[in-house]
């Protein structure tokens, strides 16, 4: 059983050996594979007469497939590392500890994965082994997507001013539902999987106290540099942010389970849903259905706590 730990949980020898895995798949060309995965699902899949947009539904976002996918790609990662280092798991980032302070979190330490972009470098990361002065981690150029110049590159703040808080996770921990038709991103399609993804917003829920995108979203526009566009796999806290996205997954269906386990799976379109959506489709590129990702404890891994939620409507030892 691989047991997923918080970065807090780590130690330094942990830290260095999983900073060591990820250059080892970066020169071996394993890495760079989840990055084109990652973009080529762009293709829109959607109902007919629908936008044939990706900025509408696509294989892997804005959708109930979002959760399911990145779940798949998460053991795929996990599985190449552990092709490197046996014994290596994914660890996660629980970016709601980080909220108040979220530059001086201990993901951005030198040790680690390293900290912001320098403006006058064209926010090229300027520390750790992933800078691009030292040459291990060779990110190209995205002129169109206003990233010229090759490195990895962070703006912390810069589009968006804060990190998701506790209050913010616990909203779309009291989803009652996985989703709701027509599956899609807009504000006002409740559920937790578009909670979750950031697309419910205070437009759309005069509930919602933080303004702007929410979760999932807010997390990759508060990085910034690399983790905007949909190549954002170039920076590997991308893999850590999905960490806890999917553990936040996870704990909603424990909890599913114990208050209402005769509505399992607790997933849907169970059928007639947007193509790549449905409970028994094929995650592509891979092979494994939506069905088949759906419960972890079946899936080989779990997740270690980390500090629970503060006053949680929940008794459940599950909270993130």
């Amino acid at each position: 059983m691989n047991i997923r730990k918080e970065i807090r949980a780590m130690t330094a020898a942990e830290k260095l050996e999983f900073t060591l895995t990820l250059l080892e798949m970066k020169k071996s060309g394993a890495y760079d594979k989840y990055v084109h995965w990652h973009h080529e699902v762009m293709v829109p899949t959607v109902y007919p007469n629908e936008p044939q947009d990706p900025n509408y539904r696509n294989g892997a976002h804005r959708g109930p497939a979002f959760l399911p996918w990145h779940r798949e790609m998460l053991m795929q990662f996990e599985k190449d590392l552990q092709a490197i280092k046996p014994d290596i798991t994914l660890p996660y980032w629980n970016w709601t500890l980080d909220a108040q302070a979220p530059e001086l979190s201990p993901l951005w330490d030198q040790g680690f994965l390293g900290g912001n972009g320098d403006a006058a470098d064209e926010f090229r990361v300027q520390d750790g082994v992933f800078a691009h002065k030292y040459g291990n981690w060779n990110v190209p150029s995205y002129p169109n997507e206003g990233l010229p110049g090759p490195g990895l590159k962070r703006q912390f703040g810069t589009v968006i001013g804060s990190l998701p808080t506790e209050d913010d996770l616990r909203m779309a921990m009291s989803e009652a539902l996985y989703d709701e038709p027509n599956y899609n991103s807009g504000p006002f399609t409740r559920g937790f999987r578009n909670r979750l993804e950031g697309w419910i917003v205070k437009r759309g829920d005069p509930n919602v106290v933080t303004l702007g995108s929410q979760l999932h979203n807010r997390v990759h526009l508060w990085v910034g540099g690399n983790m905007l566009p949909m190549t954002s796999p170039d920076d590997p806290v991308f893999f850590l942010h999905h960490c806890f996205v999917d553990k936040i997954w996870a704990d909603w269906q424990a909890q599913k389970m114990l208050d209402e386990p005769d509505l399992a799976p607790h997933y849907c379109p169970m059928e007639q849903g947007p193509p790549g959506h449905n409970y028994e489709d094929v995650l592509k590129p891979w092979t494994r259905r939506i069905s088949e990702v759906m419960d972890i404890t079946t899936l080989g891994y779990s997740y270690a706590p980390s500090r629970p939620l503060t006053k949680s409507p929940f008794k459940s030892p599950f909270m993130a």
